[in-house]
């Protein structure tokens, strides 16, 4: 097998997309924890991320992780991005907040898994071109 068609196979699109997806993952479990917990504080408005609408905004050349040029050929400075929390309307529902968090942590581990079976398989065929 040609050794370009070996690393474009390995180093897809799948890899940027489950960092990206982790990276807003992480901090989306801090702010669904955040509303349960003051579920019942007086004046307290939950907040949530749009994950669909940051992680597709990420997805177009956007980075999730501030990042810091130290050479200028690295990347430019506007791909840098702030994952923001959104105000969500209405009271808070703690049967709706608690599925969202397990299907939040269910989908982190799932792409945990997906992310840890692409390094497996780089892992095969760097063992394997050898």
């Amino acid at each position: 097998m040609d050794r370009r068609l070996i690393i474009n196979r390995l180093f897809d699109q799948t890899f940027g997309l489950l960092e990206r997806s982790l990276d807003i993952r992480t901090p989306r479990q801090r702010i669904l924890s955040s509303n349960i917990a003051n579920s019942e504080t007086p004046g307290y408005e939950a907040k949530d991320i749009p994950f669909e609408k940051i992680l597709e905004r990420s997805m177009n050349q956007y980075s999730l992780v501030p990042l810091k040029r130290t050479h200028t050929n690295h990347l430019p400075e506007d791909m840098v991005t702030e994952i923001m929390a959104e105000t969500v309307p209405g009271e808070i529902n703690i049967d709706q907040e608690m599925a969202k968090l397990a299907e939040n942590n269910l989908r982190f581990q799932a792409e945990v898994q997906a992310l840890l079976k692409k390094f497996e398989a780089l892992r095969t065929t760097i063992s394997e071109t050898r």
